[in-house]
């Protein structure tokens, strides 16, 4: 093993990304946290030859004092606020940090906040780590599902490579980004379907897309306007449902529905209201009316407007589900209505997670139906082609 020192670089915290949310029906999944800012795009990449060896750098954690990375040769420990800058670790096995045993290489930022922790592994092993965490540990007749999800990622993780030079690394291992887990939890189907989709990724025009995806759809996708970005022409939406019957109907989050007193929502709001972005921020002791005023294409609530006993305030896309959040839980989506009978206001809705491209629950069930990876992915992405 062996230490590079290089020239220190920036650590600024940087804002989460968008969510993905619960994947798997049949297997634990991540608890959903409040971790949802607007995502920030990435610029659009100039069309390129990938590299099948292609390394991604993967903040994997970050310690305020010290860390320790265990590897066959010996255990390195790490401390903040020493030797300031950017260790390259050199190793011929497998690491351990934490609970986690990780393949690939190492580098530890060290700087006056503290220790971020990046594990650099290629993309295809980065791929087995990840896969069975964000769609869940399926059975073989949806392999063609884990196929989607492996493309769909892969493409992600191109995408966002450089996107993050002032942190050191590329990508995060959690669900501001994609949920990466090391070796932990490998399935071996899931390794299957990656290995037989080695290399290919979502292209439009040429250049490799923005391959979001998300739990549960409710029957539509949406576009990303949601998040207060420009339309783009792959991430349009889309019904995902034929003959009368929704795709992703036997998700747990098909249907929905949360309750709140007048009292709550009256404390939750003014909690709420800066992180959810309010265009008016005041006191208030009374809420008078919710009203959904504008939707998205694909159905999606747009504006949501408050009336109150000290004047009115609105809130627009992903971030009204910030404003109803309850014990760290945001709203399940956007997909919803509201109505009010006396001091209740009930939220009746479909679908869990932003709703923009690939619709997980859906791809199960179009892979259990017979569809191929190829033909569900260009469902969910409008105009792409698949390639190498």
């Amino acid at each position: 093993m062996q230490f590079l020192l290089l020239l220190p670089l920036i650590f600024a915290a940087c804002a989460p990304l968008r969510p993905l949310g619960p994947v798997s029906e049949t297997q634990p999944v991540p608890t959903p946290v409040a971790t949802e800012p607007v995502h920030e795009p990435v610029p659009e990449p100039q069309a390129r030859d990938l590299d099948p060896g292609q390394i991604i750098n993967v903040g994997v954690g970050f310690e305020k004092d010290s860390a320790a990375i265990e590897c066959p040769e010996q255990k390195w420990q790490f401390k903040a606020r020493e030797n300031l800058g950017r260790i390259e670790v050199e190793t011929k096995g497998e690491c351990k940090y934490g609970e986690k045993t990780y393949r690939g290489g190492w580098a530890v930022l060290s700087t006056d906040s503290g220790l971020a922790i990046i594990n650099a592994v290629p993309i295809e092993d980065y791929l087995k780590g990840l896969v069975p965490h964000e769609i869940g540990k399926l059975k073989p007749e949806e392999i063609e599902a884990l196929k989607a999800q492996a493309v769909a990622a892969r493409t992600y993780a191109y995408r966002h490579i450089g996107s993050r030079k002032s942190q050191g690394f590329d990508i995060y291992a959690d669900v501001r980004d994609q949920v990466y887990n090391g070796k932990e939890g490998e399935d071996s189907l899931a390794n299957i379907a990656i290995m037989a989709t080695a290399g290919l990724v979502l292209k439009y025009e040429g250049n490799t897309i923005e391959a979001y995806y998300h739990s549960t759809c409710g029957g539509k996708t949406e576009s990303a306007e949601i998040w207060g970005q420009e339309g783009k022409p792959y991430l349009q939406p889309v019904s995902d449902s034929a003959e009368g019957r929704v795709f992703c109907e036997l998700s747990r989050y098909m249907k929905w529905e949360e309750k709140y007193s007048r009292a709550e929502l009256v404390e939750m709001f003014q909690k709420n209201a800066a992180d959810a972005r309010a265009d008016k921020i005041f006191p208030f002791s009374k809420i008078q009316q919710i009203s959904i005023t504008e939707r998205f294409p694909g159905g999606r609530v747009k504006k949501l407007a408050v009336s109150t006993d000290k004047g009115s305030f609105e809130v627009f896309g992903d971030r009204t589900r910030r404003l109803f959040t309850r014990e760290g839980k945001f709203l399940p989506g956007l997909f919803f209505d509201i109505s009010q009978s006396g001091d209740t206001f009930t939220i009746t809705g479909s679908g869990y997670g932003h709703g923009i491209g690939m619709c997980q629950m859906g791809t199960r069930a179009r892979a259990r139906e017979g569809q191929t990876f190829e033909e569900i992915l260009k469902v969910y992405y409008t105009g792409v082609s698949i390639e190498k």
